[in-house]
């Protein structure tokens, strides 16, 4: 893949997406409370790019950007649920917002069940929603294992259900038998965020990880990534692989312990914007610069990480589009109620609209940060 020249200290922060939300982090993970709330239709307050002449019309995307576009509806109102892992932080608020959006500009009402980050919520706001006649599901699984359960378990009413966020079933993307699958978290994407920052080692070079929580499918999603990436960059060193969770206090701890068992890392990788604020910290605390002594590749590109690049204090953020993550799933249950049609295959967000004809790559960095625009 490329020649590598020497080896880099590296930090990686996996912020812990308790299984399926890369970036959704919350104090509550794994809570058993349940929540189901009603948001009925209401005039959408914006939408996301519905055309560009740089997305194949082929591809998943490029057939849900053409029904966007085409205004057409479903008849008869549809009633659809939402099943989803959370709604208690920006990416789960953003998501929420696509969603709502969507459904407004389609004609349909959702019904909203908070899994609240906990499998056994998730199954039974499942077991509720099979029960209130909705005429099709948007889900976003918390784990492979457990979420494929309750996809079963919707897909046995006969209604249509669009996979959003997160794989599940052992699959790597795309579930055959949903209407569709919308997200960016996958291996592959993780991988690729990995292999941008391990590049930026032109010689010897340490690395600490702090991923996500060990019992979410996220950290296996990660350190499947981090496996293949490692080999093809010998000059990477990892010396600490920790799991932590998605907030910047545990970050900040963790990252505190590593400088000080390992004063000579120079490379911070996080998979999420808000957890890269503690190992910001830490690095100041350690008398380093950000950015410079320490360099720091996150995920998210949040307004705020965007903000932190382009003050140079971050030298990079990797694209999150959780808005689009949300609108895009229920364009396609949409899809499926107006036309019978499903859109199979991986639609893939790094190839969005906001993205290539943006700054025309996932990796925000100073050079390209006012090319790009967050909605959360």
């Amino acid at each position: 893949m490329r020649q590598p020249r020497g080896s880099c200290v590296v930090a990686a922060s996996v912020l812990g997406l308790t299984l399926a939300l890369a970036a959704c982090g919350s104090s509550q993970s794994g809570s058993a409370s349940s929540s189901a709330s009603s948001s009925a239709s209401s005039p959408a307050a914006s939408a996301p790019p519905s055309t560009s002449a740089k997305v194949d019309p082929a591809s998943p995307l490029g057939q849900t950007l053409a029904y966007i576009q085409s205004g057409q509806k479903p008849g008869n109102h549809p009633k659809v649920a939402f099943i989803d892992a959370c709604t208690s932080n920006t990416y789960c608020q953003a998501g929420l917002q696509g969603a709502k959006d969507a459904t407004a500009k389609f004609g349909m009402t959702m019904k909203l069940y908070d899994s609240n980050f906990s499998s056994d919520t998730e199954l039974k706001n499942a077991q509720d929603a099979t029960q209130q006649g909705f005429d099709g599901y948007v889900f976003a699984p918390l784990t492979q294992t457990a979420g494929c359960a309750t996809f079963r378990l919707l897909k046995s009413t006969g209604k249509p259900v669009v996979n959003d966020n997160s794989p599940m079933c052992g699959n790597a993307d795309y579930t055959p038998g949903t209407a569709g699958f919308v997200a960016v978290q996958t291996a592959a994407y993780f991988q690729r965020h990995l292999e941008y920052a391990f590049k930026s080692c032109p010689s010897s070079c340490e690395a600490l990880i702090v991923d996500a929580p060990i019992t979410s499918d996220l950290y296996k999603l990660w350190e499947s990534a981090l496996n293949k990436v490692k080999p093809d960059y010998p000059q990477v060193k990892v010396v600490v692989d920790q799991p932590t969770d998605f907030l910047p206090a545990k970050t900040l701890q963790v990252t505190q312990d590593a400088l000080q068992k390992h004063p000579s890392i120079s490379m911070i990788i996080s998979p999420w914007d808000d957890a890269t604020r503690g190992a910001e910290q830490a690095i100041v605390a350690a008398g380093k610069k950000p950015g410079t002594d320490v360099r720091i590749y996150s995920m998210g590109a949040t307004k705020d990480g965007i903000a932190k690049v382009q003050a140079g204090t971050w030298n990079e953020t990797t694209v999150f589009l959780p808005y689009e993550e949300g609108y895009y799933a229920f364009a396609q249950l949409a899809r499926k109620l107006a036309t019978g049609k499903d859109t199979p295959g991986y639609t893939d967000l790094s190839g969005a609209p906001s993205v290539v004809d943006g700054p025309g790559t996932i990796y925000i960095t100073k050079d390209n940060a006012n090319k790009f625009h967050p909605s959360y």
